[in-house]
């Protein structure tokens, strides 16, 4: 037992060390719990060591009183969601976990929050049942993800903005409580929304959100998330992410405090003639739902592995100003592939940024479709960090269950919870229907409690 908590320890330590002062942020939305069969997912699957911040996602603000409230308190309080995902910190006490308030559902199609920012009143209590809330359910801080000040709003929202900001900071100070923020990566947004100064000084770092520049919303087919400006983007008016970030540096945030934001899924299309692929072809509204997102011109990045294993076509920018894009039929999506991910994360490295935000973690590959071993987008991202090479040829094994029913004398205090056997690294068990169920781990992998699957057997203390 004591050398199983020293290799854990060991394990923290090095992560620590490996990233250097390097943030890697990590979203997690609460609503895939209700996704279908291999997409579903809730914080029983968050591997504590992934990342240095892991931020829940979303409260959202009342409607009545301007307050700080659960979204879902089915997920997030009676299935123990905020408790699941702050306890992660029990068994990493370096990790920082956060509670996001806003998103775009919450606060994009409302003045809610511009009528918060306007009133004094309102946001003195705001701030004093924040500080409840982020303390009452043992969060380290709050993202504030408010899309976007003054859009719907008025044009004071950008200095109220910061007022509200500067309250919570000095609220949260007692506390040691991180406060960041996410805003949108264009520019002319940013001429609107953000006073970048008086945000250097409230927050603690800043969520860069470089991806959804381009979606089902317009009528014509490009990529999401472009890194650098293309042959055809002319003018201030095209979002190029690199010159979002120049601006952003330029007008005095501090590159520790920027932290790169990157997508771990696509947007897509459906086009107006299936014949008619290439980057700006005209385009009528949002592609083929994905089968376990079901989401409209929206696609996880295992989605894509599986339409790539189906025989889509993908085309690769030999520039390397973006990322791929894909059709089949009348669908078109764009999307960050790991090659994408290892430029953008060295880019960032370069420019001497806070390190690499992503959304959202249940968007990644976790269940190895993409035959590149379990999470390779966060993987990629961390190894990247790190200084190390991260193969994206090479395919990983992917885990097959073998369920056989077991006597072994174990209880089941919890239906659908996995177990690690505690004398064979390859074999765990789970409660199914008040029974314990046998697995078995394929060849060269083994069982990782932390994550509830199969893994590298260098991941699981005791087993390389």
């Amino acid at each position: 037992m004591k050398i199983v908590a020293l290799l854990a320890l060991c394990l923290i330590v090095t992560l620590v060390n490996a990233q250097g002062n390097y943030k890697k942020v990590c979203y997690f939305a609460n609503w895939p719990y209700y996704r279908p069969g291999a997409g579903q997912y809730d914080a029983d699957k968050l591997d504590p060591f992934e990342c240095t911040h892991m931020i829940y996602a979303f409260a959202v603000l009342d409607k009545v009183t301007y307050e700080m409230v659960v979204y879902d308190s089915y997920v997030d309080i009676d299935l123990g969601g905020y408790q699941k995902f702050t306890a992660l910190k029990q068994r990493n006490p370096n990790l920082k976990t956060l509670i996001a308030l806003g998103g775009w559902n919450d606060s994009a199609f409302t003045t809610q929050y511009s009528e918060l920012v306007a009133d004094p009143v309102k946001m003195r209590n705001f701030v004093s049942k924040a500080v409840a809330f982020v303390r009452q359910y043992n969060f380290d801080g709050l993202d504030f993800d408010w899309e976007y000040p003054g859009d719907p709003g008025k044009p004071e929202d950008k200095q109220n903005f910061i007022t509200l900001l500067a309250m919570l900071r000095d609220a949260f100070k007692p506390y040691n409580l991180l406060l960041t923020m996410a805003p949108s990566c264009s520019i002319k947004r940013a001429e609107v929304s953000y006073d970048i100064p008086g945000l250097a000084a409230t927050v603690d770092f800043v969520n860069f959100m470089a991806y959804d520049i381009h979606g089902a919303w317009e009528n014509q087919v490009d990529h999401h998330a472009p890194l650098y400006r293309r042959s055809f983007e002319e003018g201030k008016e095209a979002v190029i992410i690199s010159e979002s970030i120049d601006y952003w540096l330029a007008q005095g945030m501090p590159a520790q405090k920027l932290i790169f934001g990157l997508p771990s899924y696509g947007r897509s299309y459906r086009l107006a003639d299936a014949t008619k692929t290439d980057l700006l072809s005209p385009a009528i509204g949002a592609g083929s739902l994905g089968p376990y997102t079901g989401q409209d011109g929206f696609l996880a990045l295992y989605e894509m592995c599986l339409n790539q294993q189906s025989g889509w076509t993908v085309v690769t920018d030999p520039t390397g100003k973006m990322g791929p894009y894909g059709y089949s039929g009348t669908t078109w999506v764009s999307w960050d592939d790991i090659d994408m991910v290892i430029t953008k994360v060295k880019y960032a490295m370069n420019k001497g940024l806070g390190g690499i935000m992503f959304w959202e973690l249940t968007l990644d590959d976790f269940n190895g479709f993409c035959n590149m071993g379990q999470r390779p987008f966060s993987k990629a991202i961390t190894a990247t960090l790190e200084g190390r090479p991260f193969n994206t040829s090479t395919p990983a094994p992917t885990p097959t269950q073998y369920p056989i029913t077991t006597t072994k004398a174990m209880t089941c205090t919890s239906e659908g919870t996995y177990y690690a056997d505690p004398a064979n690294c390859t074999k765990y068990y789970r409660c199914v229907n008040g029974k314990i169920i046998t697995y078995y781990c394929p060849a060269s992998l083994a069982f990782n409690s932390y994550i509830s699957q199969c893994d590298w057997p260098y991941n699981v203390p005791g087993c390389a």
